[in-house]
């Protein structure tokens, strides 16, 4: 296969296809249209959550471990657990923005099924480790491995859904991490039960089970992961003529090319991504308590078990707000008042915490802090893929950069949870309630200078293109004019452009 044929939006003229569906009338538009997203719901969606469910129990299944003995069984000491948790997000880092420009070059369905059997080989490796350097190389690369998967993804969905479909899709795909959360305590309690007595500890077993689990169904993901419109041959030609004009039109105008370097250039250049970024980042930092959620709860003073089971129901209730967030979000259009509102929840279950030592009122917290931080990063993640509509590579790039630098507060906040802090962690959580307060002015910062963008783009005429009016980010208010007649040849797409605005 010719490297054309791997890029989105490849394959026959754009015109081409603008001229199929041209040819329905709206209401056979409209039935056609709710069919195909229904199809690609059900082709893309669940094999997906699968799969970033077991993405995340791998990567979270050191703090369980951790309630079963492996700081004790490796002769751990100090910051050395941190530095574990810490080693595991250098490598994811590192690699999410150079995967996703990859990942605009080959087929997703290989090169993501590829990276995760690479990362179940190296979390079935973690059960073979014997002291604490052993572990920290194997979580570095553990992280290497697996930073391509939801940054790709997000990409991925960026390719077949629209801006007013997005959100949802990535906030159910997202409540995949809540559901392995509570998954994957009941998961350890079994394992820490079943294997109480075994020569082999506890925590080894349920490093290897969910390895081995990993690679077998990275085998099946292969060939079931759909990878572009353009290319998918379960796609009838008029269903491949819909999938890629929905989001040449949602974009505004037809994709152009651009090298990945011109990309890169323009994603950095675009202070509306920092904005973005700086709110994600922090949503990151106080997300990082689920890290220590298991020690926190065993500092209630239950068993091994029972905290294993008690670290459920919270994200079990994220699960239920991220999904009601993201498509209220989505219903409406709009990207902030669902990112500021649910941190200030967050902001009053840091307060309780900071404020009392009762159980009872501190397990409560926890049930304002998840869902007020969990709830709203895939609301993040659409409002950037509509930030940096186009061109494409620079969409893959930014949703990478937003979520590389948001996980550099992962590398970090572990070292505010020392042991010694313990049970109040009164450091740890001061500074998570000055993060809420970041994000809810980054984001209301954000808010205004979009609508001002917003407010320039009802002036475009139809023969300035949305790079001229800002969406590149730069500023080209001189090219802004009067509105003219958008009446001529290739209508929808002018259309489109008329209408484009930034979700605020």
């Amino acid at each position: 296969m010719s490297k054309k044929e791997n890029e989105v939006d490849s394959g026959p003229s754009p015109v081409d296809y603008a001229a199929i569906v041209a040819s329905w009338s709206p209401e056979e538009r409209s039935e056609r249209e709710k069919k195909f997203v229904r199809k690609i719901d059900w082709r893309l969606l669940p094999i997906l959550i699968i799969v970033y469910i077991m993405n995340y129990i791998d990567r979270n299944a050191v703090p369980h471990a951790r309630v079963q003995g492996l700081e004790k069984d490796l002769n751990m000491s100090g910051y050395q657990y941190n530095i574990v948790l810490s080693v595991t997000f250098v490598g994811y880092i590192s690699m999410q923005v150079p995967s996703n420009m990859i990942l605009t070059k080959v087929r997703p369905s290989w090169y993501l099924s590829g990276c995760m059997a690479a990362w179940g080989i190296v979390s079935g490796l973690s059960g073979a480790v014997h002291n604490f350097t052993g572990l920290a190389v194997n979580r570095f690369f553990l992280g290497v491995t697996e930073a391509p998967f939801f940054v790709g993804c997000a990409f991925l969905f960026s390719g077949w859904y629209t801006r007013k479909e997005l959100g949802l899709r990535l906030g159910i795909f997202y409540s995949a991490a809540m559901i392995s959360g509570a998954f994957g305590g009941l998961f350890a309690a079994g394992i820490a039960a079943a294997f109480a007595n075994n020569r082999l500890e506890s925590w080894r077993w349920l490093f290897i089970i969910e390895g081995i689990a990993t690679v077998v169904f990275a085998a099946v993901t292969a060939f079931v992961i759909p990878d572009w419109p353009s290319t998918t041959k379960w796609l009838s030609p008029e269903e491949r003529a819909l999938g890629i004009m929905r989001i040449i039109e949602d974009a505004g105008e037809e994709e152009e090319e651009i090298s990945t370097g011109a990309a890169f250039k323009l994603t950095v250049q675009d202070y509306r991504v920092w904005l973005c970024v700086i709110g994600q980042t922090c949503l990151q930092a106080v997300a990082s308590l689920t890290n220590f959620l298991p020690t926190l709860v065993q500092n209630f003073g239950y068993s091994t078990v029972h905290t294993l089971l008690l670290t459920s129901p919270p994200y079990l209730a994220t699960v239920l707000f991220c999904l009601f967030n993201t498509w209220y979000s989505d219903r409406t259009s709009k990207r902030s008042p669902h990112i500021m509102y649910p941190s200030m929840a967050a902001a009053a279950g840091i307060i309780i915490t900071i404020a009392t030592t009762n159980t009872g009122a501190r397990y409560f917290a926890l049930f304002l802090m998840l869902p007020g931080t969990y709830g709203c990063f895939q609301v993040s993640n659409a409002w950037m893929a509509n930030i940096a509509a186009r061109p494409q590579k620079k969409r893959a790039i930014a949703l990478a950069v937003n979520n590389s630098i948001g996980n550099l507060a992962l590398v970090w906040t572990p070292y505010l949870y020392p042991s010694s802090a313990g049970p109040r962690y009164l450091v740890a959580w001061s500074v998570n309630l000055a993060m809420t307060a970041i994000i809810v002015v980054s984001t209301f910062i954000l808010t205004i200078y979009l609508r001002r963008c917003n407010k320039q783009m009802d002036n475009l005429t139809d023969d300035v293109t949305l790079e001229q009016a800002g969406v590149d980010g730069k500023d080209h208010s001189t090219h802004i004019e009067e509105r003219s007649d958008m009446d001529h040849a290739g209508g929808q797409q002018s259309r489109s452009r008329a209408t484009w605005k930034y979700q605020i």
